[in-house]
């Protein structure tokens, strides 16, 4: 029995990875370091060199600060559970390679659904009964 090459592996889904688009993943990534950074440490943020926004942020942090807390480690905690699902849907999608899988784990960790999304609407190929 011989093994089997890239190009099949490739073929048959088990090595499938997508990344996610780059507009998802700026806008996760800098939605979550703000929003870790209002929780863990509002006083360092320069709000004087942010007009508008810095204003906001303000706001929210003097007037909502228990809600940004429980949003932050809230989304956290979905990251968490979306990456470990994420191998589990890889091995009921075909996906057995553990590199590739491991790949789908640390995206899905950084940027959530933007990642899962595009996990949960791949369709393996048919597989060939002859």
């Amino acid at each position: 029995m011989t093994g089997m090459t890239g190009t099949d592996r490739l073929r048959d889904g088990s090595c499938y990875f997508q990344r996610s688009r780059y507009t998802y993943m700026l806008l996760i990534a800098t939605g979550l370091i703000l929003l870790g950074w209002l929780t863990l440490s509002p006083a360092t943020i320069p709000y004087h060199y942010m007009p508008a926004v810095g204003d906001f942020l303000l706001y929210i942090v003097k007037n909502y600060h228990t809600l940004i807390t429980y949003a932050f480690w809230g989304s956290l905690l979905i990251h968490v559970v979306e990456a470990f699902y994420c191998i589990r849907l890889c091995e009921s999608k075909g996906i057995t390679d553990s590199s590739v899988q491991f790949q789908w784990f640390i995206q899905t960790l950084l940027f959530g659904y933007a990642s899962f999304g595009v996990l949960v609407c791949y369709q393996p190929p048919a597989k060939k009964y002859y």
